[in-house]
């Protein structure tokens, strides 16, 4: 009988679990600060060539030591997967694993190990570190270093150098700006100079405005190539009943690390709405309508290009939303899309219907595809596929079971005759107080 090796944090997890376990030092709660989540989960699934797999993970996040800007805070953010088959497979990804010093009252800022810079630098993923310098309580200007990672740890590459200096001011109501020059060096050559932008700025409750853009800075390039990423979105609130939202993308495609991050969080059985990552223009307007508290219309516009093959796509989108419908706790969600144009698919659907009890909540849905996203195990970037109309549905359940724990179940499977294709999403979370 084969045996299954539990890893460091399947066990620290599973034992954060147990009645009346503590993380060390909670009992000192004058001294000791931690906050955060751990789930535990197992996913399995049944393929139509008798394929089975079964994985089981434990993810913890937590902040330790301090409250997040009251000194030295420890942040924790890693998942330890494990196949159960024949041949087991085993995979740590550590979203973030630094330790940072920010306190009121002090200029300095410090922070060292695995984090994500989206937010201030644009770089991504970086096992390094940042030092800055508040000149303000709201404004930091810092500088950082280190090398090029992905969550996954055994993918580090050491002849991948990054660095840079930034600008990073916040203010009331998440409001946010900054600006970076970035410095990226592989093997000893320069791979990419260029100049980050990002910016969040709400007004009141009338106009909120995100967006960042990339500017290469490199003498090898034509100038019209130098805005290699470019994306904006504003809404504007027309009043109590309506709002319009506009959007605009362009640049080079899907950024492939943040991708990894993001799909490494839930894997689900199919990838929506990917197709505009790989076009190098998009826009979209939506106007929204809330004729009650509990009801929202929508309509939008889409287009996206592939510029350098000359490919648009067009795509309608009509969408509801019902939320509490008649004080039942039930809830409904629907969209469907007009797709035409060169290398369009074909039109897509997507309902979903929720009620609430006061212990747990039921949900299904159902709705079509026809791409998704491949990732190969060599790690090279990831490839559209095209799917025939698959038509999808799940059933989930929502338990609360109190004092912190919750318990998620969710099934997905497909439709069409000869597919046999299921899914099986098992989580319990538990939340620290």
């Amino acid at each position: 009988m084969r045996r299954l090796r539990i890893s460091g944090i399947l066990a620290l997890a599973a034992a954060l679990l147990l009645p009346g376990t503590r993380l060390a030092g909670q009992s000192y709660r004058s001294t000791f600060y931690q906050r955060g989540t751990i789930y535990l989960d197992w996913n399995g699934s049944r393929y139509s060539d008798g394929t089975l797999f079964n994985q089981v993970s434990a993810r913890i996040r937590f902040d330790l030591i301090s409250q997040p800007g009251q000194g030295w805070t420890l942040t924790l953010d890693a998942r330890d997967r494990i196949g159960i088959r024949d041949s087991t497979t085993h995979q740590v990804i550590l979203y973030k694993a630094h330790l940072t010093y920010d306190k009121p009252g002090t200029h300095f800022y410090l922070s060292v190990g695995q984090m994500n810079l989206f937010d201030t630098a644009g770089i991504g993923a970086l096992l390094g570190g940042i030092a800055g310098y508040k000149i303000w309580n709201n404004f930091l200007v810092g500088a950082y270093g280190g090398l090029e990672s992905t969550p996954y740890i055994n993918r580090l590459d050491s002849k991948y150098v990054k660095a840079g200096a930034f600008l990073h001011w916040t203010a009331s109501q998440g409001r946010s700006l900054s600006l970076s020059y970035n410095h990226l060096i592989y093997d000893g050559k320069v791979e990419r100079q260029y100049a980050y932008a990002n910016v969040f700025l709400p007004i009141d409750k009338i106009f909120v405005l995100y967006g960042d853009a990339e500017y290469e800075l490199g003498s090898h390039l034509a100038d019209e190539n130098r805005l290699s990423r470019l994306f904006g979105s504003a809404r504007f609130n027309l009043g109590r009943w309506a709002d319009i939202t506009g959007s605009y993308s362009s640049g080079k495609g899907l950024d492939f690390h943040r991708y990894l991050i993001e799909a490494s969080q839930d894997p689900a059985p199919s990838d929506q709405n990917v197709e505009r990552f790989y076009y190098t223009g998009y826009y979209s307007v939506r106007l929204s309508l809330k004729p009650t508290a509990t009801v929202r219309l929508s309509v939008s516009r889409q287009r996206s290009e592939q510029k350098d093959l000359d490919i648009l796509n067009n795509t309608w989108r009509f969408g509801a939303s019902l939320w509490n419908i008649l004080g039942r706790g039930i809830s409904i969600v629907g969209d469907y899309a007009l797709n035409r144009g060169d290398l369009s698919e074909s039109d897509t659907y997507y309902v979903s219907l929720t009620k609430d009890f006061k212990g747990f909540s039921l949900n299904g849905s159902f709705s079509n595809s026809f791409n998704g996203v491949r990732i190969d195990s060599s790690g090279g970037e990831p490839q559209i596929i095209h799917l025939n109309n698959y038509q999808n549905v799940s059933l989930g359940a929502l338990v609360r079971l109190g004092r912190g724990l919750t318990v998620s179940l969710e099934y997905g499977g497909f439709l069409q005759s000869g597919l046999d294709e299921d899914f099986l999403f098992f989580r319990l979370i538990y939340r620290s107080r």
